[in-house]
């Protein structure tokens, strides 16, 4: 997994697929109220924590350009394979079309990222840390 310095203190990477144990500690799923509705391939809801879900606007890696032009917006680089759906970074919106923003793209390209989940909120920062401990560890 990728987790951007300017998101998080450290780097950390893993190019194996999360084990068992960890895979039970990735909480994501589509939203039950669009599951027979068109809008179901839009929209994922990943959980942080106990009581937190996030609900995220899903992106394909194709609309990245859309996606650099966000602001206040927390963005989750995801692989997704069939029904799978793996989270391998975290970033901010603001940092998504600076030079090291756009090398942890290349980098997230590389680790399979082929969806970009995007949360909209008023304090990116701070989400963006809290999802990357919750998501990413």
């Amino acid at each position: 997994m990728f987790v951007v310095d300017f998101v998080v203190d450290r780097v950390e990477r893993r190019e194996a697929k999360p084990g068992r144990a960890e895979a039970s500690l990735i909480r994501g799923r589509g939203l039950a109220a669009l599951h027979s509705t068109p809008l179901c391939e839009r929209f994922y809801s990943w959980r942080a924590g106990r009581d937190e879900s996030y609900v995220c606007t899903i992106f394909s890696a194709e609309e990245e350009a859309l996606v650099a032009g966000f602001a206040r917006a927390v963005v989750i680089g995801v692989a997704r394979e069939g029904a799978e759906r793996r989270p391998v970074c975290v970033l901010v919106s603001e940092g998504f079309d600076t030079k090291s923003g756009r090398l942890a793209r290349v980098a997230a390209g590389a680790l399979g990222v082929n969806e970009w989940h995007v949360r909209f909120c008023a304090l990116p920062g701070e989400v963006a840390r809290h999802l990357a401990r919750a998501l990413l560890n």
